[in-house]
């Protein structure tokens, strides 16, 4: 289905459309996982301030639509994948057969006889953003232990100074990363982010009867939500914190097929007119389905601030942050 063209269309419109879970629960997704987060995470990511930012950066990535060219049509894709009913990408991998690399992944769809900005790449800005926030956490690491051992390895003022700079500008740009990150991890959780069937069932087989006409999508994600769901009725649902120990390809493929599992419910509920007028059971299935995504952003920063832990930094000087954290390189020398 050409979704892209869709999107075109609706960018094109004078009313404003609403995408993927709408402003309302992608702040909540991300204000309560940043009030969820585990305490090993730094102080700044942990302060009301914080929640408040990543809620609202969290909403970036659809504010941004409608910039123009090449912006869009480089952008938009990202928010979604689009798994046919025999379970591949349009005829492509399926999602536990998904490449390394988003290069090779748009290399087998084209084998397919489609693309990525045709069938989406929803998995690949996950996984992409994931270790943009390693490297963000590692290179934190490497300057909070700099201010640390200055004294031990007898910095100038000026070297301190330098290495304060650097971590206030490195804990903005981790809270942007996050932040903007955050709305692909809350994507991930909508069932119709991760189908040919993202507006309604659409054309082609539909032995129940399910219903066909555009706007569910914005009705489910959006109105429904406004209207019906609270902060609390998703945080209510959140898990424990469960670090993966697993890749983050493994984790995001896991991720996206369990939101793919709810496609059919989400259908029975949208058949039965349960978000038309709300029932305790959409209720439930819609928060529960927003408190995944929170649930899953929270672990993933949780395991990317552990990641972080065990990189190397540096290019022509290489040195392990372990190394850093113990006081016994100097990251002066790093290059």
């Amino acid at each position: 289905m050409k979704r892209i063209l869709i999107v075109a269309l609706l960018l094109g419109a004078a009313q404003t459309p609403a995408f993927a879970w709408g402003g309302t629960g992608h702040r909540m997704i991300g204000e309560l996982a940043v009030k969820n987060f585990p305490t090993t995470l730094p102080a700044f990511l942990r302060t009301p301030q914080a929640r408040s930012q990543i809620g609202l950066l969290s909403q970036e990535p659809d504010l941004s639509r409608g910039a123009g060219q090449p912006h869009d049509w480089d952008s938009d894709p990202g928010h979604f994948v689009d798994v046919a009913d025999d379970g591949t990408i349009l005829g492509g991998p399926t999602l536990a057969t998904l490449p390394p690399s988003r290069r090779d992944y748009d290399t087998a769809l084209r084998a397919a006889g489609t693309n990525q900005y045709t069938a989406g790449f929803l998995p690949y800005n996950i996984m992409g953003g994931w270790q943009q926030l390693v490297k963000d956490f590692a290179l934190l690491r490497r300057d909070m232990a700099a201010q640390k051992y200055a004294k031990k390895f007898r910095m100038t003022a000026q070297e301190r100074d330098m290495f304060a700079r650097q971590r206030a500008v490195r804990e903005l740009l981790t809270l942007r990363d996050l932040g903007v990150w955050a709305h692909y991890v809350g994507d991930a959780s909508q069932p119709m982010h991760i189908s040919v069937h993202y507006d309604g069932w659409g054309d082609g087989p539909n032995p129940s009867n399910y219903p066909t006409a555009k706007g569910l999508h914005a009705k489910f994600e959006a109105d429904f939500v406004n209207a019906n769901i609270a902060d609390a009725d998703v945080a209510a649902r959140l898990k424990p914190y469960r670090p993966c120990d697993c890749t983050i390809q493994q984790q995001t493929q896991d991720y996206l097929a369990a939101s793919l599992a709810q496609l059919i419910p989400m259908f029975e509920l949208a058949k039965a007119g349960a978000f038309d007028t709300a029932t305790p059971q959409s209720k439930a299935f819609t928060a529960e389905q927003l408190a995944v995504a929170a649930t899953m952003l929270r672990d993933m920063v949780a395991d990317a601030w552990t990641e972080s832990g065990k990189a190397t930094l540096g290019y022509k000087t290489k040195m392990r942050v372990a190394e850093l954290e113990a006081g016994t390189a100097d990251p002066r020398k790093l290059e």
